[in-house]
């Protein structure tokens, strides 16, 4: 089983005038240690006017400095939004393409459609439109990377004869993936030939939606990459620590990062005609809002993990004998301290790497 740190860049309330400045270079320097201790992935998203949940509106920017101060790690997007409105597929594969090129060969892509109303309505996005949007986007990026000249005759997007420089330096292209909540969209992922970043917070939808991707990946029809990617990643909240005292700091962090969420995705739940945006409302598998969540529920919910590194371990093996390959970890949740997700990441690089992996990080800590 792989391993991946995810970043929102959350900012909760109160901020003072170094906020933003500190959490972006905090979550540096907590990449920089996770490049030493083994981590294989560091996935950021692109967001937009979800001030608190995230501040993380241009992630190809930062992803310039981490491509710099990392080796290792694989600089992964997750996810593009690729809906016409947030970005044209052109620039898209530019920006990734240079990517590519300053971190030698380590870019991951991950594409999707955004999933709030203050998104979509603030760049003024067709809900109905979206999924074809996505889906002509991803076929113009994959020809922008791997043909000499781009030409595009879509139903939504027209593009004329066109030199799209420069090109990725992994051959065909970088690995591509796919936000995946909706039910059906696991099927799609797999039936494209996208592996799955599964953002979905019920075990038991996860569950299910390893099956029906799996299945998908045996009967494709549909490819778009011009290699598949039959992966699937799962985040989850991950704090590891060595006392109670440390564990509610954690357990906090997870439980503002999830009422957050629930918040988000709260307008989908009433407005009638964002059908296909249903699902959101199981999103959070929880009976309450998280924020009246006991640490003792919140501990035992599966995709939130916190505790001891053994404890983390326990649950880390339910979820690679359930089928994911990888595990997404978001450790800046809420108002964890740094100090704090240094440490958490050190004890991961000490302890529950190596029984995933087989090696040991304890030289670079």
């Amino acid at each position: 089983m792989e391993f991946g740190l995810h970043y929102e860049m959350e900012m909760p309330r109160p901020w003072n005038p170094r906020s933003e400045y500190d959490i972006y270079w905090q979550a540096l320097e907590q990449i920089e240690l996770g490049d030493r201790l083994g981590f294989d992935f560091v996935w950021e998203v692109e967001h937009h006017f979800l001030e608190e949940y995230s501040h993380s509106s241009a992630p190809e920017v930062f992803f310039g400095a981490v491509s710099q101060r990392t080796r290792n790690i694989r600089i992964a997007h997750g996810v593009r939004l690729l809906p016409f409105q947030f970005n044209h597929p052109i620039k898209v594969a530019e920006q990734a393409a240079v990517l590519d090129i300053m971190s030698n060969g380590r870019v991951e892509f991950g594409l999707g459609r955004s999933t709030t109303v203050q998104e979509l309505d603030g760049f003024s996005v067709d809900y109905e439109r979206t999924r074809e949007e996505v889906r002509e986007a991803t076929e113009i990026i994959v020809k922008a990377w791997t043909e000499e000249i781009l030409e595009y005759d879509g139903k939504l997007m027209k593009i004329p004869p066109r030199r799209v420089v420069p090109k990725p330096i992994q051959k065909p292209h970088p690995r591509m993936w796919m936000a995946c909540v909706a039910p059906d969209s696991y099927e799609i992922a797999g039936d494209r030939g996208l592996g799955v970043l599964s953002f979905t917070f019920n075990f038991e939808q996860a569950q299910k939606a390893i099956a029906k991707f799996r299945k998908a990946c045996t009967q494709r029809s549909n490819q778009i990459p011009k290699f598949v990617n039959e992966a699937f990643a799962g985040m989850v909240i991950c704090h590891v620590v060595e006392n109670k005292a440390e564990e509610s700091v954690g357990l906090d962090g997870a439980r503002w990062f999830m009422h957050y969420a629930a918040q988000l995705f709260k307008p989908f739940t009433t407005k009638d005609q964002l059908f296909s945006y249903e699902y959101m409302r199981r999103a959070v598998d929880l009976d309450m809002d998280p924020k009246d969540a006991s640490d003792a529920q919140l501990k035992q919910h599966p995709l939130v993990v916190v505790g001891t590194p053994d404890e983390v371990i326990r649950k880390f093996e339910q979820l690679r004998d359930a089928g994911m390959d990888q595990v997404i970890c978001l450790k800046q949740a809420g108002a964890i301290p740094h100090r704090n997700i240094m440490r958490s990441l050190e004890l991961m690089g000490r302890h529950v790497l190596p029984h995933f992996k087989g090696k040991t990080a304890s030289a670079a800590i």
